[in-house]
């Protein structure tokens, strides 16, 4: 399953909105643990990921302008998923670390 599916299934499951799959946006970036902001990665989950890390962020904005961010911290070799964070509208609203 792509990071998109996932990203659609979990907005339906979770949040409870339907998302279009060509609605979302996707981008990837690599982080030193120095560049990243505690409203992606708290300190405390951060110390238990590589450095640097690989971080592939989902963008959606919804029919009422809200802005959701989910971002996925992968194991670039196993392309496990580490840790996942959900913004919604600048507002971290739920995280989980996976190792």
């Amino acid at each position: 399953m792509s990071y998109i599916d996932w990203f659609v299934e979990k907005m339906k499951c979770v949040f409870h909105i339907e998302v279009p799959h060509d609605e979302v946006s996707y981008e990837a970036y690599e982080f030193y643990h120095d560049e990243i902001d505690i409203l992606l990665v708290p300190a405390a989950h951060l110390e238990k990921l590589p450095n640097p890390l690989l971080l592939e962020a989902l963008m959606y904005v919804d029919e009422e302008g809200y802005e959701w961010i989910a971002g996925v911290v992968i194991d670039e070799e196993t392309r496990k998923m580490l840790y996942e964070v959900w913004i919604k509208d600048g507002e971290q609203i739920a995280c989980k670390l996976y190792v």
